[in-house]
């Protein structure tokens, strides 16, 4: 492995902001990405995505336009982060669960020498708790929390059983992030060989 590339993943609008710090290999494909974004996130990949580069639509599995558009279906599975840098691209989006809407802005922060003692993908650093799928987009992630804080709001009881427990949107479980990310390496490593 050559280079990897430092990315920063920002969920939008949130507040305070949700972001992860990832290293990964320049080489991966943008499908790759969306699993190392749903291991770094916490999300649980049960819905559709899509990436967005300037005006070109990249789509996961399961997401393409029937050819009604009249162009190209370009796929995750075939674009690579690799070309992104080399057209000089430095933020591009990341669209999962169309239903609820959650909007990843990524950045690529630098390309540097990959570390031959580490393993790829890597967290470096980040902030707040993923929403929990299906609650409802940002709007729904709000009244979810308020209510989880208020045991007179009206939907405490209910998102509380929900959920299955308290929520606390300022930690970060930084060791099951490893984790994850380390499952995700170990296969990588295990197709390779």
């Amino acid at each position: 492995m050559s280079d990897v590339v430092r990315l920063k993943i920002t969920l939008c609008d949130t507040e305070p902001a949700i972001w992860r710090r990832v290293e990964v290999p320049v080489s991966i494909t943008l499908k790759d990405l969306h699993t190392i974004i749903q291991a770094a996130m916490g999300w649980e990949n049960y819905h559709l995505y899509q990436f967005h580069v300037g005006r070109q639509t990249i789509n996961g599995p399961g997401m393409d336009d029937g050819g009604f558009s009249g162009r190209q279906n370009i796929t995750a599975g075939r674009r690579q982060l690799g070309d992104l840098i080399d057209s000089k691209i430095k933020y591009f989006d990341y669209l999962y669960d169309m239903g609820d809407s959650w909007e990843h802005e990524l950045r690529i922060e630098k390309v540097l020498p990959a570390d031959p003692a580490a393993g790829y993908p890597r967290f470096i650093d980040g902030a707040g708790q993923c929403p929990p799928e299906d609650v409802g987009g940002l709007p729904g992630f709000y009244n979810f929390l308020a209510a989880l804080e208020d045991p007179e709001h009206p939907d405490h009881e209910e998102l509380t059983d929900w959920y299955g427990g308290p929520f606390d949107p300022n930690t970060l479980d930084e060791a099951k992030i490893r984790k994850r990310l380390a499952r995700l390496s170990a296969r990588k490593k295990r197709k390779a060989a």
